[in-house]
């Protein structure tokens, strides 16, 4: 009896020496989709990824390039009329019906392509914004090699399958970034229905009802995400179920992007995948204040100034990092660089530098650093200061040394010449003397 009392408080000891939180590094998601990458807006700092640049189909989340440029170069309130070439589709492909002739507003179009992922509104707005669908193609290329997507190629405006269409998750989370910048991008992408009235070919109201299911409750329940505002789904047999998503709380924005999920009734991976993956990022990381305005962080010497004043160093506005919810403090690090020669007169509120933060050895974020109060000047430091640089500065001490030596050599040439000469004379006087 008196053995088991002592095993089991032994055995009591044992748990309560483990620490509750043994390891501060989040579980990654175990999701289907073949690639997929989590990213948190603004910093760009990936948070997770998966196969992220390999070369996928992406389907109709194409549609966010096109929408982005139709954005950047058409008047959301102007009209544009559809042309034959325009909604000659493949019918397989998803439409919103437009008919040769017909004008829509560019508004109307943008809503179409990217709550109905109409084909047909996505030729009607690059003969828009171009004046042909290849000219538009070559448009969409080039912005994406702006945008440092290095591994994507457009073939359509669309995304209909094309075996030399196809981009990356890393690419597409980029892509994403830029399209979530601009407001009315936002605002469409996070609208679960739309109406557009009747036009002048066609009679009736299209309802329009978004695809995503994370922000439209007219696809069900069972997908709605706290805080979801948008992207764009997109599904082909060749690319799988692919979606592009955004969700905000509490400030903390993520783009999440997953390529080439799985359907497996009744459930849709892409959706299930990304949920996984916001829920990742909301549940595991918060934001953490790691500077703030009023801390000194480091100080420096200054040249020339009054008396041994150094300037003091703060950041120059706060600084949040996404860290995980349990971490070690001793693994967020920090690197400090600063201007090599500062010098009097320094002024409160100059930038001076930056401060680096990293967590288990990877950038999280940083801040520059900036005086915290004036540092006057010495004038009689200056000038010394000056003076003493010019006399020992490279360009005056190398000619001086080459000058110095020059004359030296001259002197002992001198000296030599001299020598000869008295040798000379004393065999001249010897010889005399022999005489």
């Amino acid at each position: 009896m008196k053995k088991a009392v002592v095993w089991f408080l032994i055995l009591v000891l044992s748990l309560c020496s483990v620490p509750v939180f043994a390891e501060d590094k989040a579980k990654e998601p175990d999701i289907s989709a073949k690639a997929a990458i989590l990213v948190q807006e603004g910093t760009g700092r990936i948070m997770y990824e998966k196969n992220a640049d390999k070369k996928m189909y992406p389907a109709s989340t194409t549609k966010v390039m096109t929408a982005m440029l139709a954005i950047e170069k058409l008047d959301p309130a102007g009209s544009l009329t559809a042309s034959e070439l325009a909604v000659q589709i493949d019918r397989d492909g998803s439409n919103m019906g437009i008919l040769a002739g017909e004008v829509l507003t560019v508004e109307q179009l943008l809503y179409g392509l990217l709550l109905d992922s109409a084909n047909d509104a996505a030729n009607v707005l690059a003969e828009g914004v171009a004046g042909s669908i290849p000219a538009f193609v070559e448009l969409m290329n080039q912005r994406a090699a702006e945008l440092g997507m290095q591994n994507t190629q457009y073939q359509n405006a669309h995304g209909y399958h094309h075996s030399d269409h196809y981009t990356t998750a890393g690419d597409m989370a980029k892509l994403c970034q830029k399209a979530m910048e601009n407001d009315l991008f936002r605002k469409i992408v996070s609208t679960p229905q739309y109406e557009i009235p009747p036009t002048n070919r066609y009679k009736e109201t299209r309802y329009l009802s978004s695809g995503n299911a994370l922000i439209n409750p007219m696809r069900g329940h069972a997908y709605l995400y706290n805080g979801a505002k948008g992207i764009k789904t997109g599904h082909t047999s060749d690319a799988g179920y692919c979606l592009t998503s955004y969700a905000q709380r509490k400030g903390l924005g993520y783009i999440c992007v997953v390529l080439n999920s799985k359907y497996e009734y009744p459930n849709n991976y892409s959706f299930v995948d990304t949920i996984s993956l916001l829920d990742y990022g909301f549940n595991q990381f918060s934001m953490r204040n790691v500077a703030d305005v009023n801390e000194i962080v480091a100080t420096r010497d200054v040249r020339w100034s009054k008396g041994d004043e150094q300037v003091l160093l703060s950041a120059k506005a706060p600084l949040e990092i996404l860290l995980p919810k349990t971490y070690y403090k001793e693994r967020l690090t920090t690197k400090i660089t600063t201007e090599e020669k500062i010098k009097a007169p320094v002024k409160k509120g100059a930038t001076l530098g930056k401060i680096e933060y990293f967590y288990d050895g990877e950038p999280v974020g940083s801040v520059e650093l900036v005086a915290t109060k004036d540092v006057p000047r010495s004038f009689f430091k200056m000038i010394f200061g000056t003076l003493w640089g010019l006399i020992f500065n490279a360009w005056v001490m190398v000619p001086l040394t080459i000058i110095v030596i020059i004359l030296l050599l001259r002197r002992v040439a001198e000296e030599n010449k001299k020598r000869k000469q008295r040798e000379k004379k004393r065999q001249e006087f010897r010889r005399e003397l022999n005489r």
